[in-house]
């Protein structure tokens, strides 16, 4: 059985340490490897630059606070971060990418990364844990965001195997439009048959949901639950919509063309959240 192997970009700000040192945790608890990419823009450089040289600078300063890093896990590259880190993750088959969410550019001697989050979430085929709290990544409440599609029910099986004892809540969203007195006479209906077919849309909605999650057939040992949420599909307004569902980590599921709606989902989130990559 493949070793799992955990991937975190750097750019060797603070913040980016504080990621490493979780993702260190966290990848020694799933038995896996940890490797480390760091990506030298060499758009910033007139000159032809000694990329060995300036690996080994970069390892002397990570083995100040990390001294059980491998020297061959590290991987100190040159040119588009969103294009190597995906490279790396690709080549090594990583399973997850570990990065924060600052998207903040750090300079450290010669050292230098622009961490975009949103374009190295485009561009790379591997699954993505973006961190936005300061904790372990231990994760007690996920929240899976599904459409009850095959790419979703897929998602929500890794979660399940990534973290087996959280407990994981499925949340399909609908949306029913706002609907005034006028509107509502203008079509020769009244209030009651406006709210019994409100009703009827919810009734389906969550008796869809919950065949669904009857065909995920997961392990009984898993604890998931499953909510249908009326939903204005305003990112700004979804941790007020879904705030009775208690949650650390946020999870969704994306296609290689991310939506401006889970992008959205991610900038406003407060907890974690992780991105699961799916082919077409």
């Amino acid at each position: 059985m493949q070793k799992f192997i955990t991937l975190v970009a750097t750019d060797f700000s603070k913040s980016s340490f504080v990621v490493l040192e979780k993702a260190i945790v966290f990848t020694q608890r799933m038995g896996g490897e940890l490797h480390l990419v760091h990506v030298i823009e060499s758009s910033f450089f007139s000159k032809k630059v000694d990329l060995g040289a300036l690996r080994e600078n970069a390892f002397l300063e990570l083995n100040k606070n990390f001294s059980s890093l491998k020297k061959e896990n590290f991987h100190c590259v040159s040119g588009k971060v969103k294009v190597e880190i995906a490279n790396t993750a690709k080549i090594l088959d990583a399973d997850i990418i570990i990065m924060g969410n600052s998207g903040e550019t750090h300079f450290l001697n010669e050292f230098l990364m622009g961490s975009h989050t949103k374009e190295i979430i485009k561009h790379a085929q591997t699954s993505l844990l973006v961190m936005k709290s300061d904790h372990e990544l231990a994760y007690e409440n996920i929240m899976v965001l599904t459409d009850m599609s095959e790419a979703s029910a897929s998602a929500i099986k890794k979660t399940a195997q990534l973290f087996e004892s959280a407990k994981i809540t499925l949340v399909n969203l609908y949306y029913l439009p706002a609907t005034t007195v006028s509107e509502i006479s203008r079509y020769g209906l009244n209030e009651e048959d406006v709210a019994a077919y409100e009703n009827s849309i919810i009734d389906e909605s969550r008796q869809e949901l919950d065949s669904f999650v009857n065909s995920l057939m997961l392990p009984k040992e898993i604890d998931v639950t499953a909510h249908s949420i009326r939903s204005s599909l305003n990112p700004k307004m979804f941790q007020k919509e879904a705030i009775g569902i208690e949650h650390d980590l946020l999870v969704i599921h994306a296609t290689q063309n991310v939506s401006f709606f889970a992008f959205d989902i991610l900038e406003y989130s407060a907890t974690d959240v992780l991105i699961i990559k799916q082919s077409r």
